[in-house]
């Protein structure tokens, strides 16, 4: 029997070889621990039970800060394929390829807003705050590709207080947000009448019917869903009911390898594509990074990871579908609020052992 027969005998059946050979490889060129799991791409609970099996079965071991492979651990990389790689992106602008600096008076503005905003009462809402620095990265790009100036945006859930920095740029013509937390919608509604802004907030829950009026006149919509097959899908088309008839139009929603694998991906393109008359125009680098939350917790039985990063670890990439010419608006829905829309067995929350 092979080495990786021998490993493989001892992970789940929805773990590929492949999957082994990305955390191995992220092992091999990565120094910082919690940053194994962006290099690597797959889910975050799949990632840690290999983890565990490569520390468990001594195919890995810790010297200081430092993570090495012992010789069975190295004839199990050898046979996967897994090397080391170096990283060639750009450490300036964070992989994202945009130049904000343009903005440096907004972004300041909006820094002082997001220190200041208050903490969601609903810890059940799986809400979390990307980095400011992130968010001016996605305004770059949403600038230069015509989707934000004289435009009507939709912001399905605002957590991360983007309709304000689009606000304060100056370019959209309205900004209209559908939020489910009445804190958070208080607060965005108060600063954009202190500060004269274009801002709308509607309290809404995204699983009930949206108001008859906002239907089908949007030119962009912005989302971050939760990751779940079922819970991407509810915002995404919930934002495509909103967006006008025709092309040209925007959608843009945040997506993560750390809590969806590639068959859930292929799940949601699938979806999207099949069912509406849109085409994924960019599928932007994981620049987007969310600030610690809440709840966020270490992994004592893995001695690199049994502190909590002392630094923004999870990324999100971010993609954009543009409509074509016979698109029209998706039709309305309601559903039920599920646990499934928010949790699965990609999801962050899988790798800790349940109380």
């Amino acid at each position: 029997m092979s080495e990786y027969q021998t490993f493989r005998a001892k992970l789940p059946d929805h773990i590929t070889q492949a999957d082994v050979q990305k955390i191995m490889r992220a092992i091999l060129s990565e120094n910082a621990p919690w940053d194994w799991f962006a290099r690597a791409r797959i889910p975050f609970p799949f990632a840690v039970n290999i983890l565990r099996e490569l520390q468990a079965n001594g195919y890995i071991h810790f010297v200081g800060d430092k993570t090495e492979l012992t010789p069975r651990g190295r004839a199990l990389a050898h046979e996967v394929g897994a090397y080391a790689v170096p990283t060639l992106t750009c450490p300036t602008c964070g992989t994202s390829g945009s130049d904000w600096s343009a903005l440096s008076a907004e972004y300041a503005m909006f820094q002082e807003i997001f220190n200041a905003s208050p903490t969601s009462q609903n810890q059940d809402l799986n809400q979390g705050e990307m980095t400011p620095e992130s968010t001016f990265r996605r305004i770059s790009w949403m600038l230069t590709l015509g989707d934000i100036t004289g435009k009507r945006i939709a912001h399905l859930g605002d957590d991360d207080l983007t309709s304000i920095a689009l606000a304060l740029t100056k370019h959209p013509q309205e900004i209209v947000v559908f939020e489910i937390d009445p804190t958070l919608c208080s607060y965005i509604a108060d600063v954009a009448k202190a500060r004269n802004l274009p801002i709308r907030v509607v309290q809404q829950d995204l699983t009930k019917p949206l108001p008859q009026e906002f239907l089908g006149t949007f030119d962009t919509f912005v989302c971050d869903p939760p990751e779940t097959r079922d819970g991407l899908l509810l915002f995404v088309e919930k934002g495509l009911t909103l967006l006008k008839a025709g092309d040209g139009h925007a959608g843009y929603f945040g997506a993560t390898v750390i809590e969806g694998s590639l068959n859930k991906w292929k799940h949601w393109q699938k979806k999207l594509m099949c069912n509406y008359d849109i085409v994924y125009t960019h599928i932007f680098p994981a620049f987007t990074l969310y600030v610690s939350w809440h709840d966020e917790m270490p992994l004592p039985d893995l001695s690199p990871l049994a502190k909590i990063a002392e630094r923004e670890w999870y990324r999100f990439a971010w993609n954009r579908i543009e409509t074509m010419p016979s698109f029209q608006p998706a039709p309305d829905f309601e559903t039920e609020m599920q646990r499934v829309f928010y949790y699965d067995a990609e999801s962050y929350y899988e790798a800790f052992p349940q109380a």
